[in-house]
Order: structure tokens, then C-alpha cells, then sequence
């Protein structure tokens, strides 16, 4: 990274730690979800299993649900959203910086604010509800590279819907069309194994899946060893083809700026 990109994301990251309720009912509410989440698949499994996943693995799967998605939730995509709509990109246009470039270092310096508070909210989780461990020391580091692609994959998702701002003139739908379908194909709400089978083909041609069930898949053991360098290696696929799918429709979608008043 440049330096530029790296000052955008440092400042980026000095925002976000800035507003410190903000950061803390993040979290907070995240809780409360995992702690539903939790509830309900209790009553479900109690002492059998479903879908291959016992009560301890499914504690698991929806710990690592909960990182994730603190994660993924955790970038700045309204402060890019407002940048064309409100016409400020006509003034980022005038500047020797490439945009994509510059959003992405903002984008991911909220991202990395947000680390902290998900790994105190993980690690309060597992010291309280006693998960099952990950299938072995391999599985765990390759489960936090898994992890970790989530930031350009994150990035990716968001700046593409960011982009759809050209053509509505709006956000506020965009951005909920695009968190329903990151919560339902990553398996976030529902685990994937539990979907029909076709369902579960679609949602595995989509990045979405990425997010939640092949960081849990790995940690559970779920895949063996070749499979698991598999996903990081469609993880890492998916994360440059965002980015270039986004390069091209950019050089398209930016000839339809709007300056208001003129």
C-alpha cells in the first residue's frame, strides 16, 4: 500500500475508535444476536445434532458467525455512499489519488477499528459457553487466514453496492438488500447444511459464503486438509475479482456524475 492509503486508513481507524458508544453498543448488540442465536439453536439440537452439528460445534459455528459478522459490519460504506450522492466526488476526481484505492484504505481502517472489541466480545464468548475446540493446531491458523481474507472480500461486497449509487440516487435499500443476502447465503442465520441441496450450490457460487461457513467449516474439520486451501484459494479469487469487477464498472458508472447546483 501507498502511503496515502495507509493515512486514509489510519484516520479511518482514529474515527471510528473516536465514538466510543458507537463502538460499544456495536458490540453489545452483536451480543445480544449471539446470545439469541445461541438460545435457539440450544432448544433445537439439545442433546442430539443437526445437519452434523452437535450442540458444541454449533456453539462454535456461531461464535465465529459473530466475529465475522463484527467484522464485516464494521466498515465504513455510508461515508462512500455519501460521497456520490452528495456530489463530493466530483472534487475527488480533481485529486491525483485513485478512488478505489483511497476508499478501500478508509473502508478497511474502520474494519481494523473494530478488531479489538471483536476479539474481547469472542474471547468473553468462549471462556462463557465453552465451544468445541478447533479440529487441530493447522485448522486454527488456516480458520484465521480464512479470516482475514474477509477484509478485502468485505471490502469488495460493500464497495460494489456502494457503486449501484450512480444509478439509484439512493443507499438505504441497497444496503439492505445486500446485508439480507451477506446474513442468508454465508450461512449466518441458517447453516448452510441445513438448505436444500440446491440452495446450498447457489450460495456456495457466491462470495457470501465465505464470511461465516468456510471459516467454521475449516476450524470444525469439516473439510480435509486440500479442501480447506480450496476456499482460501476461492477466498482469494473472489477478493481480486471484486476488486477488477469494480474497476470496470467504475469506468462506466463514474461518467453519470452529478454535481448539485450545476
Amino acid at each position: 500500500m501507498a502511503k496515502v492509503d495507509v493515512a486514509l486508513a489510519t484516520i479511518a481507524f482514529k474515527r471510528k475508535i473516536a465514538y466510543k458508544g458507537t463502538w460499544f453498543f456495536s458490540i453489545l448488540f452483536g451480543g445480544f444476536s449471539l446470545l439469541a442465536g445461541l438460545a435457539v439453536w440450544n432448544h433445537l439440537i439439545g442433546d442430539g445434532e443437526m445437519g452434523g452439528y452437535d450442540w458444541d460445534a454449533m456453539k462454535a459455528y456461531l461464535i465465529i458467525g459473530f466475529l465475522t459478522s463484527t467484522l464485516a459490519w464494521a466498515g465504513s460504506d455510508w461515508e462512500m455512499a455519501n460521497r456520490i450522492l452528495d456530489g463530493l466526488i466530483a472534487i475527488d476526481l480533481t485529486k491525483p489519488v485513485d478512488f478505489q484505492r483511497a476508499r478501500a484504505g478508509e473502508f478497511i481502517g474502520g474494519m481494523v477499528a473494530s478488531v479489538p472489541s471483536a476479539i474481547l466480545g469472542t474471547a468473553a464468548a468462549v471462556l462463557v459457553f465453552r465451544p468445541a475446540p478447533p479440529d487441530s493446531v493447522l485448522a486454527a491458523a488456516l480458520t484465521v487466514a480464512s479470516i482475514l481474507f474477509i477484509f478485502p472480500l468485505a471490502f469488495g461486497i460493500n464497495y460494489l453496492a456502494v457503486l449501484t449509487c450512480f444509478v439509484t440516487q439512493r443507499y438505504l435499500g441497497v444496503q439492505w438488500a445486500r446485508d439480507s443476502m451477506l446474513a442468508f447465503f454465508s450461512g449466518m442465520m441458517v447453516p448452510l447444511a441445513l438448505m436444500p441441496a440446491w440452495l446450498q450450490t447457489v450460495s456456495w457460487s457466491l462470495p457470501f459464503v465465505h464470511f461465516t461457513t468456510t471459516p467454521a467449516s475449516i476450524y470444525l474439520g469439516r473439510v480435509d486438509l486440500p479442501a480447506a486451501l480450496g476456499l482460501l484459494a476461492a477466498q482469494a479469487a473472489w477478493s481480486v475479482g471484486l476488486w477488477v469487477l469494480a474497476r470496470l464498472l467504475w469506468s462506466q458508472l463514474v461518467k453519470k456524475v452529478t454535481v448539485h447546483g450545476g
